[in-house]
């Protein structure tokens, strides 16, 4: 009996030593390490590569912009382009204003100088009824001095004065009327007074004379030298 028991003994020592591993596979941790390497595969294999771009997003799948439409050109009404059509006009459009330089309508024919008091502007004709110059002046704006009419130069003077007061002075005097108190009129340049000039050439254009026509320097010796005696100047309002 002792060496029955001793056998059985030694077989049942064998059986638990073969048996004891794998159990032990079983529940080591080997298993789980395995499985969380496996795991770790299986994600990695969803990144791309390096020379792939990134998916994104499009705006248009985060926005809802199924019922919007980007139009280019005109609106499209029932699957027409809607057009234009003819257009027609009924009632001519006004005549465009006159210009500031426009010359004075019915101021005479021929060779001749005409000044518009209200423009204070100069025109000047020749025989064959061509404006050949034309330029701002300053005169005297009220009805008379002068008074607006057809005259003829009958004196000129490379240098004169005021009657009134001698300390002003002027130059290239062409003489064509005279004002309503007996004061001689004229194109000449802008006078001087104590050396100083008694305006600009800028403020030309404007009436700031007491009758007499004031013009730039350059324009005074033009007109000098073409309004010789009887020349014929017409005064416009």
């Amino acid at each position: 009996m002792p060496k029955k028991l001793g056998i059985t003994a030694i077989a049942a020592a064998c059986l638990l030593a073969v048996a004891a591993p794998v159990f032990a596979d079983d529940s080591t941790p080997e298993t789980t390490t395995t499985t969380e390497l496996s795991a770790t595969t299986t994600i990695a294999s969803t990144v791309p590569e390096p020379d792939e771009p990134a998916p994104t997003t499009r705006i248009d799948e985060l926005l809802d912009v199924s019922s919007q439409r980007i139009v280019d050109g005109p609106a499209i009404v029932d699957n027409r382009t809607p057009t234009r059509g003819t257009q027609l006009q009924i009632v001519p459009p006004p005549p465009p204003p006159p210009d500031a330089f426009d010359p004075p309508a019915n101021s005479g024919f021929g060779r001749r100088v005409v000044y518009s008091k209200s423009k204070q502007t100069v025109w000047v004709y020749d025989a064959t009824n061509t404006i050949i110059k034309m330029h701002r002046v300053s005169g005297r704006q009220d009805p008379n001095d002068p008074t607006p009419g057809t005259y003829r130069v009958w004196s000129r003077s490379i240098r004169t004065f005021s009657i009134n007061n001698p300390s002003i002075t002027w130059g290239h005097m062409v003489r064509f009327a005279k004002g309503d108190r007996g004061g001689n009129i004229g194109f000449h340049d802008i006078p001087y007074q104590y050396g100083r000039p008694v305006q600009t050439t800028d403020q030309l254009g404007q009436a700031l004379s007491g009758g007499c026509v004031r013009q730039a320097y350059d324009d005074a010796v033009w007109m000098w030298n073409w309004a010789q005696l009887g020349t014929v100047v017409v005064v416009t309002p």
